[in-house]
């Protein structure tokens, strides 16, 4: 047991100790009347009201060790103080003791000292209007019974009620505030995958443009003319990287939108903002990274608006990374692009399809990595889903988006 609260106990116990001598010492005996007590004492004989009470007042020290036992005690005592004609003293400790026994011990304990402490209240009124037949004696006795066994126990359930309210705002404040953590924590790793999406999507194809032309140049013999376009189509896509870095970072730094609202491009910023709806800056790319790319983007033929921004990004960042992956794993590879609207007419279908070289399998298809994760995590967080397939001589990648999103559908 805590010694802190064993030495607060012993330190109420004596101070009750106290008060009931001084109670006692005052006369305050007897207070059912001679005829309820089986013994008659005098006035110089009312110090045997000291033994009850100092039993109970050492039952009140070790009343959080066992709340049940001291409490059976301090009855016991309170009881042989009855038989000596009762006293106010052992009133006291006895009324500590019951009020600790029904806060600390368990519900079914409490279910119990209500029961007996109805029990004891109904008993001596049932006794003294079956003797007397004085109906204000015994309204007298149960209101002084009633003091005794229920105020205790009706302090003792307040507390405990409010104790225990505090307890459940304590445990729903500290859920909240770990929901609270949890969604940050969330929305953090949210912002870091779509960060490294757009990092991937932005840089990976003018870096595998980079690639493929500084190592074509390097892997032929020296030619000034051929070796000026390369280094020319590198600074190119030098340039368009640096291009894209600083939009990304340009729209990073831009304020917030209100919530529940979507981001849309300006007409200044139509250039800049990639668009399903106008591939043309993707084919050129493809274009002079070797590949023959064919076109068909119906729905470049809609009226402004029919696709959302986050549709037209999405849509154009999967294009973008398939033909990347057609570059990187199958070059000089013919691919078709084919963007229309899907059998769902609330859907936009879109399909890249490239050969791939003689030594490509189905068994090693390309462009299975970060690309292809990024693509599908795009398609997903929008609500649609995207399907990747290789033949033994054709790599199909296929996409199916809703052309409008809300803020309900879109998952960042």
């Amino acid at each position: 047991m805590d010694n802190t609260n064993l030495r607060r106990d012993a330190r109420t116990a004596a101070i009750t100790l106290v008060c009931g001598l001084l109670l006692i010492g005052l006369g305050l005996t007897g207070v059912w009347g001679s005829q309820m007590g089986l013994v008659q004492l005098t006035d110089d004989e009312r110090w045997w009201f000291a033994i009850p009470l100092t039993v109970s007042c050492v039952a009140l020290v070790f009343k959080r060790r066992a709340p049940v036992t001291t409490l059976l005690i301090g009855f016991v005592a309170l009881a042989g103080d009855s038989l000596l004609g009762s006293s106010i003293a052992t009133f006291l400790p006895f009324f500590d003791l019951l009020y600790t026994a029904a806060l600390i011990s368990s519900p079914r304990v409490r279910r119990a000292l209500w029961i007996i402490s109805g029990g004891l209240v109904a008993a001596p009124m049932i006794y003294v209007l079956a003797d007397t037949a004085d109906l204000r004696l015994t309204v007298l006795i149960g209101m002084q019974q009633g003091l005794l066994f229920n105020a205790p126990l009706w302090w003792a359930m307040d507390v405990r009620r409010k104790t225990e309210l505090a307890e459940v705002a304590a445990a729903r404040a500290d859920a909240v505030e770990r929901l609270s953590l949890a969604s940050r924590q969330q929305a953090v790793r949210q912002e870091r995958d779509s960060l490294a999406r757009d990092l991937h999507d932005v840089v990976a194809s003018h870096l595998s443009a980079i690639a493929l032309h500084s190592g074509g140049a390097l892997a032929t013999p020296p030619a000034e003319a051929k070796d000026r376009a390369a280094l020319a189509q590198v600074r190119r896509s030098a340039l368009e990287s640096m291009e894209d870095m600083r939009t990304m970072i340009a729209l990073l730094r831009t304020p917030d939108v209100e919530p529940g609202a979507e981001a849309t491009p300006t007409p200044d910023d139509d250039a800049a903002f990639p668009r399903l709806t106008h591939l043309q800056p993707l084919v050129d790319q493809a274009r002079a990274n070797g590949l023959t790319v064919t076109v068909d983007n119906q729905l470049a033929q809609l009226p402004e608006g029919s696709v959302s921004a986050a549709s037209e990004l999405a849509g154009y960042r999967i294009v973008q990374e398939a033909l990347t992956n057609a570059a990187k794993h199958a070059p000089y590879a013919e691919v078709s692009v084919q963007v229309i609207k899907d059998r769902d007419p609330a859907n936009a279908s879109i399909t890249i399809r490239n050969t791939l070289p003689a030594a490509a399998g189905t068994d090693s298809p390309p462009g299975l990595g970060l690309g292809l994760t990024s693509m599908r995590e795009r398609a997903a967080a929008i609500g649609g889903h995207l399907t990747a397939v290789a033949t033994a001589d054709h790599w199909t990648v296929t996409a199916v988006l809703p052309l409008l999103t809300s803020p309900a559908t879109v998952n960042p």
